[in-house]
């Protein structure tokens, strides 16, 4: 077994640097994937020789809290392997472990290193019984991409598999606010961390495309006293006593900032730490608690959170910012309803409109069913001038139509395709221009500001 790995481990170097010499990405998938193609149990036995991974999964924030997550075991002293890049199927973790093995498929100075990866709902389900990882962080189940995982409750079954099958000692850290991760993190048979959101006024009913109202256990109604967004916040089931779980580690006095990012208190048994960070939005709280929460699961005291959460920049394309000419691009991701919805509310939070482009996708990796589009509150968008592209720009077009969305300027642009789109975006010279983005359209708009001059290559940006 180890003759091959050693032979994956070069078949996967060599296929990553013909990637890259070909122009055609990092080799953050490539790699990875020969590598898994000659040896299925590559990623397996690499992790079984660290001192133990932790594994992030959930619908959104997954690429930011692993990130926040990392930095935090860093700054404890702690050698780390992730995958930064957000390449979150078996292929990219296989590719993050690839520099960190010898020629024989050995990991080098394999004592006292960790990982942290980030998984794909589905892979998180494949991986993880076999990966056995030492702690695992649940985010949150929100309806995405039906054409590939259909609805919450599907996931939520899968996760409840591979969460049977993980060892007893394995530490979870899951969301309190979701009713559909605490169902799924109960039945762990090890300890259990949670982390979620206290001392916001919310909302006082769910959104009309929440995706969870009923009670995970026995189908009861659920009666919510704080709705954070979505279906997060605070419940109870009256028919089976089912109910939001005392959080570990909680978010208190949130206040934001608009698009230049938040302050508010980190509480946890040990105190209550004032956080400023510059990631934007209530969700990037969210995010942040559950990296602080995998980060008690995996060990690691906290004390350090405030400077390292403050330091800690924008994933790629996760509100991240490019200096493009005289105009300021910030690319903020949008994939489903829920991250879609919260980000038009952080918009209505600036004091003026902005110049907006919006671009829909519809690869594989967006999901081909573009109709989720119509449960996405775009009847809050109020920019200056808009312009919609991408592969599907006609669909937005009219999805902002029926919203009755009017721009201050021009009325809505449609360009088809996102070069077209960016340069009509940039035309006037907008000190600052929104990117809402679908994912596939947000590495087609990074790579074109990569080839501008305007941006490095994201593989080559993060550690």
């Amino acid at each position: 077994m180890r003759a091959r790995r050693s032979v994956a481990a070069l078949a996967g170097r060599a296929a990553g640097w013909l990637s890259r010499r070909a122009g055609r990405g990092g080799g953050t998938a490539v790699s990875g994937l020969a590598a898994a193609w000659i040896d299925p149990t590559f990623v397996q036995e690499c992790v079984r020789q660290i001192d133990g991974a932790v594994a992030v999964t959930g619908t959104n924030g997954k690429t930011t809290t692993t990130a926040a997550l990392t930095a935090l075991l860093r700054a404890d002293g702690q050698r780390v392997i992730t995958n930064p890049t957000g390449s979150n199927l078996e292929r990219g973790l296989a590719a993050a472990l690839l520099p960190h093995l010898g020629w024989t498929g050995q990991v080098r100075e394999a004592r006292g290193l960790r990982a942290v990866f980030e998984l794909d709902e589905w892979a998180f389900a494949s991986l993880a019984p076999s990966m056995q990882p030492r702690a695992a962080v649940f985010l949150n189940l929100f309806r995405d991409q039906l054409d590939r995982y259909g609805e919450v409750d599907r996931t939520a079954a899968v996760w409840a598999a591979a969460i049977d099958r993980l060892d007893a000692n394995a530490v979870l850290a899951a969301n309190a606010d979701d009713p559909a991760v605490v169902a799924v993190a109960r039945r762990h048979r090890g300890p259990q961390i949670y982390f979620g959101v206290d001392g916001v006024e919310g909302q006082s009913e769910l959104d009309a495309w929440a995706d969870v109202r009923r009670c995970p256990r026995c189908a009861g109604r659920l009666r919510w006293d704080v709705v954070v967004y979505a279906h997060l916040g605070h419940y109870a089931c009256a028919d089976c006593g089912f109910r939001r779980p005392q959080p570990t580690v909680a978010v208190d006095a949130y206040r934001p900032r608009g698009l230049d990012g938040a302050t508010f208190r980190l509480v946890t048994p040990e105190g209550a730490q004032e956080i400023t960070t510059q990631l934007p939005g209530l969700y990037n709280a969210y995010n942040l608690a559950a990296a602080a929460a995998g980060a008690r699961a995996a060990g690691v005291d906290l004390q350090a959170a405030p400077h390292v959460l403050a330091a800690l920049p924008p994933a790629f394309g996760r509100a991240e910012t490019i200096r493009a000419g005289a105009t300021t691009l910030i690319l903020l991701l949008v994939k489903n309803p829920t991250g879609a919805n919260q980000t038009l509310r952080l918009l209505r939070t600036e004091p003026e409109p902005l110049d907006t482009l919006v671009l829909l996708n519809d690869g594989v990796a967006d999901g081909e069913d573009v109709s989720w589009i119509w449960d996405v509150d775009f009847e809050l968008l109020r920019p200056s001038r808009l312009v919609v592209g991408g592969r599907r720009a006609d669909d937005m077009a009219l999805r902002v139509k029926y919203a009755g969305v009017q721009p201050g300027v021009g009325g809505v642009e449609v360009r088809p395709g996102i070069a077209p789109a960016l340069d009509a975006a940039l035309q006037t010279a907008p000190r600052r221009l929104v990117v809402l983005t679908t994912y596939t359209a947000m590495l087609d708009v990074r790579g074109l500001c990569s080839n501008r001059g305007w941006v490095a290559p994201y593989w080559q940006e993060t550690p």
